[in-house]
């Protein structure tokens, strides 16, 4: 029984049994469920009723999932749109985030996942934060919230919750995790999103400027003070204020930091017009331990207990799932694509297994890094030797004739599992399953016979 007020999702695929799927996982959840067998009806669906959240397969006779996204898109900008895919490519996802859909999935599908994906959608639908691969920041090099996985899916979670708070946030993590995103993140689904949003890196400030910078001057406070200047808490007046490597805070400025987190006021250098007051959220973040840092005496005790009433701790990228890292890697590419006009730039299987083996020590920043060279560096194609080196050094050893192993095999098992997962789609129906792998029937009986499927 369908119960009432929840919000109703359109699922377009031509395979009946995909509905069905659907109709049992979300039904059974509690949502509305309606079909459409191609792009024709979903367009004209959506001229009868009002989903909140369209599911699409991408590969479907007459208009595929990227044409029927590209005319939805303009009769419905903010709809949020998740396509299907049977075999996972780089370049088809790529195609369709570039038109706004919000995630891809792979099938078969897994009822637990799709309701976690389900939820996370029509969050972001509520907000109207529509851009590509779950994200809800625009960056120019791809860095925006990917959270597939179940870490950063938690992450999300609790951003969701704090943002429409005013409370601190101190977000935790290695160098390179995606503290500032987070942040933004925060920012951009709080009230005060259209208001500034300041970002003062503690590491990046010599101590003896840091107090002039963040509370600002009057004309003569100092030698060299000529104008008066507004600091980094007035610029961020009514919107948020993100302090990056709070750990690195001289402890004379931690007490000032309390003192404006028990009673928002703040006092320019050299000013006598005594504290103004000052309407900013603080969110600060940093990648040391400020519990050792406070037995230390680094760090105050009580300005920890303060900041520590909230927070979220974002996990290393060796950490989250291959959902995260594929998310990332059509995302970066993408951006990059984009800045360099290589519109049919893609990725070798070769160097996207070296990508996944990889394990990330810089996290997500040395990812955006690994990718910017190598696609300045590729013409068409990414391939191994437009890596750095090193992710190049850590591709598999070379396996010995008899025994499994190498990066052919990595290749192998991968499509293996790929195809394999599409045959039991379309049990007894090769046609169909070479249809929803875009390939002809001969390449796919090839295919067949090279991974002994």
């Amino acid at each position: 029984m369908i119960k009432k007020n929840l919000p109703r999702i359109l699922v377009v695929d031509d395979e009946p049994a995909v509905g069905m799927i659907f109709h049992r996982i979300l039904g059974e959840a509690g949502y509305e469920v309606i079909s459409a067998a191609s792009g024709v009806e979903c367009l004209r669906v959506l001229k009868r009723q009002d989903p909140k959240l369209v599911f699409m397969d991408l590969q479907m006779p007459g208009m595929d999932g990227v044409e029927t996204l590209r005319r939805l898109r303009e009769t419905h900008p903010s709809l949020p749109v998740i396509i299907m895919t049977a075999y996972q490519t780089v370049n088809s996802a790529v195609e369709t985030m570039k038109l706004g859909a919000l995630d891809y999935l792979i099938k078969p599908l897994e009822g637990e996942k799709l309701t976690a994906v389900v939820k996370q959608a029509l969050e972001v639908g509520k907000v109207s934060r529509l851009s590509p691969v779950t994200r809800d920041i625009a960056g120019a090099s791809g860095e925006e919230v990917i959270a597939r996985g179940a870490m950063m899916q938690k992450v999300m979670s609790l951003v969701n919750k704090v943002a429409p708070t005013d409370i601190p946030v101190l977000i935790l993590g290695e160098s390179g995790t995606g503290k500032e995103v987070t942040a933004r993140s925060v920012h951009r689904l709080s009230q005060r999103a259209d208001k500034p949003f300041v970002v003062v890196d503690c590491a990046a400030l010599p101590e003896s400027l840091i107090e002039s910078e963040l509370f600002g001057y009057e004309k003569g406070a100092f030698t060299g003070a000529d104008v008066a200047r507004a600091g980094k808490f007035e610029q961020a007046n009514a919107g948020t204020l993100f302090l990056d490597e709070i750990g690195n805070l001289p402890l004379h400025i931690q007490v000032k930091l309390l003192r404006f987190l028990q009673e928002p006021k703040i006092e320019r250098l050299g000013s006598r017009k005594g504290p103004v007051e000052i309407n900013v959220r603080i969110l600060v973040a940093t990648n040391s331990d400020l519990e050792r840092a406070v037995g230390s005496g680094t760090f105050r005790e009580d300005l920890y207990h303060r900041l520590k009433v909230f927070v979220i701790e974002l996990p290393a990228l060796r950490h989250r799932g291959p959902e995260d890292l594929d998310g990332l890697l059509i995302n970066i590419v993408d951006s990059f694509r984009k800045q360099l006009g290589k519109t049919h730039l893609s990725v070798s299987a070769e160097a996207m297994a070296l990508l996944k083996a990889y394990r990330w020590p810089g996290n997500v920043r040395e990812l955006q890094n690994a990718l910017r060279s190598a696609t300045l560096l590729a013409e068409d194609v990414v391939l191994p030797e437009h890596l750095p080196m090193s992710i190049q050094n850590s591709r598999p050893a070379k396996a010995e004739p008899a025994s499994p192993g190498g990066l052919n095999e990595v290749i192998r098992r991968v499509e293996r599992e790929h195809i394999g997962n599409v045959l039991k789609m379309f049990p007894g129906d090769q046609a169909a399953a070479a249809r929803e792998l875009g390939l002809d029937i001969g390449a796919l009986e090839l295919k067949l016979k090279e991974l002994d499927l």
